[in-house]
């Protein structure tokens, strides 16, 4: 029950809205368009739309009996003005719940809250009271049937108009006390607006027959007063507009009613769009920097606790950080001096590794060495490659049993001993025997395991000794194997120094790999399960193609030529470079493979959080040449001579060609590098690149030499000789010397197949 107070209230608001209702539809008459009752501009939709919003709808009541006084007098028959007055009430209170339904503010001060007036309380809506009095005019004979259209037109123009113009306007008043108040300056700002506002229409409407002059001043509105500046001054706006329809001004002349209804609302939504559209926005950017400024107030008010907090913390973390340090006063001289010994084995440790592997034509290596993350000592796993005589390659790997400076100064002293028997006599029983020797002359009372291999490209034999390591793995042709002969106890365990050699002819395209205990060998298990993972690892491991998706790693030889070699790292990636070859000679890589190969195994046995022991890997693959085709690219110095002649033997022999013929074809490519050597980049400070390419299509060799440098110009004192050579030797020779350096082709008829 409504006390009496509140009983008086409602009912001061009923009158209120019901007179207010009803003098807004006299207004509105004045600019019947229609009859006598149909208006392109309704005022009291606008007000009973504001009402409701304000008050509730629970004050329909008002709404209908005002509507019903109205149209009682100007309709034909009582139906009639009843069903009119149903649509008058029907539609604003269907605005209303649509408005609630979107939450809709009546501050209008967002975004959405602008298009909601617009499209929703306004342009939708009113297609409800619209619909029902045009009907109920031409249902008591009113209108006729062709001015139906018409009829409806203005009368949703009037409605809608109604809604977008009056009421903003009346829900603007209460924001004048409900927010802060304006100055002075903003009163005669806002003064100044209305009246250009209705200048501007006056005019331009009378003289200048266009409407849209006006939008600039309700942008102005918008923008700087907002809400309470805007509806008002879109109020001004939408009248002159109206008026100037209703008398049949400036653009209304001479055009149809219906014209004249979709002009004036296209004006009137472009002016309701601009004006709250806009003053929305900005009404929403003031907001929004008022949040921030509260925000980065409650900011600062958090950061000056936080800091003294942390101000109190660091009085008492110095205090605490002062009695650590009268502690650490008290520390042993034995744990300085471990700390010491451990900074010298990581320094020796260092220094043991090779920063690189060389660059071998013909033969692709990999390398890569993880130490152990476990909180011990630098460890002694090791590998190396040397280059010896001949052609041969020498790959050693080998494991010094504990940790600490003494362990790291056993590994530098054996591999400095192998590199030195090895290039003295290549032989793995004699290079094991000089290792043994050194060993047991040391005072080393942990283990040393080493394995050592020997391999000669050209007839890809490898000779090796096993002293106490795990045997090396071979992959190739769909399986793998490992290499168990030759074996020995681990040097300098023994007094008897003997070993032995065991070989093993490496197919096309196979690959070795060398590694130490730390990558299969796990606590508690037995070591041939981590063997033989490791080789059903291996064995399926993908392996690229140059002209496909990837393959299974040993299904035949490789499809490319060997370009050079990758190095190895010490922090587990690869720290050397792919070599390229020449667009028109396609050829890859085999190193790409090594690389993904080692990162395999890595990622595949050791645990990336922990790493119980030591790890080095060492891998190797010879390639063949497959297709007749042949790319080498190293730097351009004179000791890569040899290592360009050696792959290009090597290349001759596999295809095929004379041993008499292969000489003088390498004679003559010799002499090409050579020169490219001596002149390409003589006024460099460092080599630039040479590059080797060979090719053999049925009996014709086509070898290219290249290099990008820049040839000074011949002296006149004599030479020549190489070019004249390389004349003698091949069918044909052509120097190119090019911008980007200088090409050398020689092509020869050769026999193919006639034995070497």
């Amino acid at each position: 029950m409504l006390s009496e107070r509140e009983g008086v209230r409602r009912l001061v608001l009923l009158v209120a809205i019901g007179v207010t209702y009803f003098y807004g539809g006299k207004l509105g008459l004045e600019l019947s368009l229609v009859g006598n009752d149909v208006t392109p501009l309704w005022p009291p939709t606008g007000i009973a739309v504001a009402a409701l919003l304000v008050f509730g709808r629970s004050y329909w009541p008002a709404v209908a009996v005002a509507a019903l006084a109205i149209n009682i007098p100007i309709s034909a028959t009582l139906a009639a003005a009843v069903a009119t007055a149903v649509g008058n009430t029907l539609a604003p209170v269907v605005a209303v719940t649509l408005l609630h339904r979107v939450g809709f503010r009546r501050e209008i001060d967002r975004q959405r809250d602008a298009l909601a007036i617009v499209f929703v309380g306004a342009l939708a809506s009113m297609l409800v009271s619209a619909t029902i009095g045009s009907l109920a005019l031409l249902a008591s004979g009113a209108i006729r049937a062709g001015q139906l259209p018409t009829a409806f037109a203005v009368w949703w123009t009037g409605d809608a108009m109604g809604v977008l113009v009056f009421a903003p306007f009346l829900l603007c008043l209460p924001l004048f006390w409900e927010q802060r108040r304006w100055p002075l300056r903003r009163w005669l700002e806002g003064a100044v607006i209305l009246v250009a506002v209705a200048l501007a229409l006056t005019w331009t409407v009378v003289q200048m027959r266009v409407l849209f002059v006006a939008l600039p001043f309700l942008g102005w509105a918008a923008w700087r007063l907002q809400l309470r500046g805007a509806a008002p001054a879109a109020l001004i706006a939408t009248l002159s507009a109206t008026w100037a329809a209703a008398k049949g001004l400036g653009p209304f002349e001479g055009t149809s009613r219906l014209e004249q209804m979709v002009t004036l609302q296209a004006f009137n939504a472009s002016v309701a769009l601009t004006s709250f559209f806009l003053a929305a926005l900005v009404s929403e950017r003031a907001k929004a920097a008022a949040d921030l400024a509260v925000s980065a107030a409650e900011l600062e008010r958090r950061v000056e606790t936080r800091t003294a907090q942390l101000s109190a913390a660091n009085l008492r973390l110095v205090q605490e950080i002062h009695e650590r340090s009268e502690a650490q006063e008290l520390l042993s001289h034995e744990e300085a001096k471990a700390q010491r010994e451990h900074q010298i084995a990581e320094t020796l440790q260092r220094s043991l590794l090779p920063d690189r592997l060389p660059d071998v034509p013909g033969v692709g290596l990999a390398a890569r060495y993880v130490p152990a993350t476990s909180d011990v000592q630098v460890g002694g796993d090791w590998y190396d490659v040397v280059q010896l005589p001949h052609g041969l390659i020498g790959l050693a790997i080998g494991d010094v049993a504990g940790h600490g400076l003494q362990a790291a100064a056993t590994m530098v002293q054996v591999r400095m001993a192998l590199r030195a028997y090895a290039l003295q006599d290549p032989s793995p029983p004699a290079v094991m025997h000089g290792v043994h020797q050194l060993v047991a002359q040391l005072p080393v009372p942990e283990m040393v395991t080493l394995i050592y291999l020997v391999f000669d490209p050209s007839s890809r034999e490898l000779r090796w000794s096993n002293a106490g390591h795990p045997p090396a793995l071979v992959v190739a042709d769909g399986g793998s194997t490992y290499l168990t002969g030759a074996l020995a106890p681990p040097v300098g365990v023994t007094l008897d120094g003997s070993f032995v050699e065991a070989s093993h002819v490496l197919e096309p395209g196979a690959t070795l790999l060398l590694y130490t205990d730390g990558l299969v060998e796990r606590r508690g298990v037995s070591l041939s399960v981590g063997l033989d993972r490791l080789s059903r690892e291996v064995t399926t491991a993908p392996r690229r193609s140059p002209a496909g998706p990837p393959t299974a790693l040993p299904t035949g030889p490789p499809t490319d030529v060997p370009t050079g070699s990758h190095n190895g790292s010490h922090n587990g990636s690869p720290n050397g470079s792919h070599n390229g070859s020449r667009t028109d000679w396609p050829s890859s890589s085999p190193d790409d493979d090594l690389e993904v190969l080692c990162d395999m195994l890595l990622q595949t046995f050791l645990d990336e959080d922990h790493v119980p022991d030591d790890v080095a890997l060492l891998v190797m693959r010879p390639a063949v040449a497959v297709g007749g085709e042949l790319a080498l690219h190293l730097p351009a110095e004179a000791r890569n001579l040899v290592k360009l002649r050696g792959a290009l033997r090597r290349w001759l022999h596999e295809s095929g060609v004379p041993e008499g013929e292969a000489n003088e074809v390498l004679v003559a490519s010799g002499e090409a590098c050579a020169n490219a050597v001596q002149h390409a980049y003589s006024a460099a400070d460092t080599a630039g690149l040479l590059e080797l390419t060979a090719r053999l299509t049925g009996d014709e060799l086509e070898v290219r030499v290249r290099d990008h440098g820049h040839w000074r110009a011949a002296a006149d004192r004599g030479g020549g000789w190489g070019l004249q050579l390389m004349h003698a030797l091949m069918d044909e020779v052509e120097v190119e010397h090019m911008t980007a350096g200088t090409e050398v082709r020689l092509t020869r008829r050769v026999r193919v197949g006639l034995g070497a």
